[in-house]
């Protein structure tokens, strides 16, 4: 047994394509992917809204349509859009802006009128 090699006491190295790969950060595909679901989870959160609101309206005026532009358009007023109405009273277009943080204002106001409410309570409820 003089001619036998101990296969176990030895590992080969891994290929160098493999040693490679292991130490890459995840590439352009990746980090796009990544930001279309981001984008498209932001977009999917603001047309369930603007759907359940104008679903539960008295006045559905301008059908599905519509209510999927409004989400739209405040996806891009949410991310610092300036976008222009055209049909004002004057005729004259006008820029609407609206600061991002703008929009967590109203959320931000209910969670800590919920929360004074829940400490004036006592937690009962």
């Amino acid at each position: 047994m003089a001619g036998v090699i101990d296969m176990t006491a030895r590992r080969t190295p891994p290929s160098s394509l493999l040693t490679r790969l292991r130490g890459r950060t995840p590439g352009l595909g990746a980090s796009l992917l990544a930001g279309a679901v981001a984008a498209g989870l932001g977009l999917g959160v603001f047309a369930v809204l603007v759907m359940v609101l104008w679903v539960s309206s008295p006045y559905p005026d301008s059908g599905p349509g519509g209510a999927l532009r409004i989400a739209a358009v405040l996806w891009l007023l949410a991310h610092g859009a300036e976008l222009v109405r055209t049909d004002t009273l004057s005729g004259v277009p006008a820029p609407m802006g609206v600061t991002p943080l703008l929009l967590l204002v109203l959320p931000v106001l209910l969670v800590h009128r919920a929360a004074r409410d829940a400490a004036a309570d006592g937690g009962e409820g």
